[in-house]
């Protein structure tokens, strides 16, 4: 009796130990896997959103403080204007990648992610840059009768005297902006812009934990769990027939429960993500981060779904095995009858 309750026992532990384990497999399955960000990136349609409207992740005044003075729909035209063709998707791969080496060697402090401008610059420099000046001028309006703007090469006016020849002043314009590409740097680091990110990860003794450590663990997890499966079976059965019954019982068990819980994160774990997660990313930056979580949430699921469901008919194996156990030797007596 006190091997059952032992055995019972153990059985508990190596469910719980076996849903911690599926679904830290997982996880490291596709967590550390820029492609996976990228994808999903781009399967929302983020590319394109922030392709109509970059403003909320490239503040073009940074760069340009000219522009300051230029209203919000001009920027967002002239952001567009200047980007290259599937320039963003580019520099996201590359950021997330980084992103991802800093988390995987447990790097202290905010990332360093540093996006190309050199493009932008060749394009602000060139027939781009002339189209992007004849917006600003359109955009500035005609002075009242008593305006008096201060016209400069270093500052937009904010009207422009009806007798000015528009055409003259965008090229003006355009010069400017050639001058100003040419001071901007070749990278623009936007680690800073995301520096409340950086709290997610496991701490251990001040210091964030790296991948290597996280691996380690894994494994030691695995075995563990490995071994409470092994004892249950053997503290539950007295020969090998009952053992691996026990084996196939317990797996069977164990993966019911697995695939009810990765069935509850498919259903509901996109809506128990906490929402403050992303408050300080900004308004469009924290859309994009949920969109990215929610569709983790998702990967997680249905990877831990296809884990339970390779479990359960390894489950239904063992018992089978199992079963035969019990018929070879009734097989063997009418043999010999």
């Amino acid at each position: 009796m006190a091997r059952k309750f032992l055995a019972i026992v153990c059985g508990g532990i190596f469910v719980v130990l076996l849903v911690m384990t599926t679904l830290a497999l997982s996880l490291r399955s596709f967590v550390f896997d820029a492609n996976f960000y990228v994808s999903t990136l781009k399967a929302k349609g983020v590319f394109r959103q922030l392709e109509r409207d970059p403003l909320g992740l490239i503040d073009i005044r940074d760069q340009i403080p000219q522009l300051a003075t230029v209203p919000l729909d001009v920027q967002q035209r002239i952001v567009a204007t200047i980007l290259p063709p599937g320039w963003l998707e580019k520099q996201a791969a590359s950021a997330i990648d980084a992103w991802l080496v800093w988390f995987v060697e447990g790097q202290v402090g905010a990332p360093e992610l540093q996006i190309d401008l050199r493009q932008i610059k060749d394009r602000l420099q060139g027939p781009p840059g002339q189209q992007v000046a004849g917006e600003v001028v359109n955009a500035i309006p005609n002075c009242g009768p008593d305006q008096q703007p201060q016209l400069s090469l270093t500052q937009l006016p904010e009207c422009l005297p009806q007798v000015f020849d528009r055409e003259v002043v965008a090229e003006r314009v355009a010069t400017m902006l050639s001058s100003a590409a040419a001071q901007m740097p070749s990278q623009y680091d936007i680690g800073p812009r995301i520096a409340p990110a950086t709290r997610f990860g496991l701490m251990f003794n001040g210091r964030r934990v790296g991948v290597a450590l996280l691996d380690t663990s894994l494994l030691l997890l695995a075995a563990i769990t490995i071994g409470a499966w092994v004892m249950g079976a053997l503290l539950g059965g007295r020969n090998g027939r009952d053992r691996w019954l026990w084996l196939g019982g317990l797996l069977l068990a164990g993966s019911i429960v697995v695939l009810a819980i990765s069935l509850f994160i498919a259903i509901f774990g996109a809506a128990l993500l906490p929402l403050a997660w992303f408050d300080d990313l900004g308004s469009q930056l924290s859309s994009i981060g949920r969109g990215v979580a929610q569709a983790f949430v998702q990967q997680l699921a249905v990877r831990s779904i296809v884990i339970g469901a390779v479990l359960l008919l390894g489950s239904c194996a063992l018992m089978g095995i199992g079963m035969l156990q019990r018929s070879r030797p009734v097989a063997a007596l009418r043999y010999r009858s």
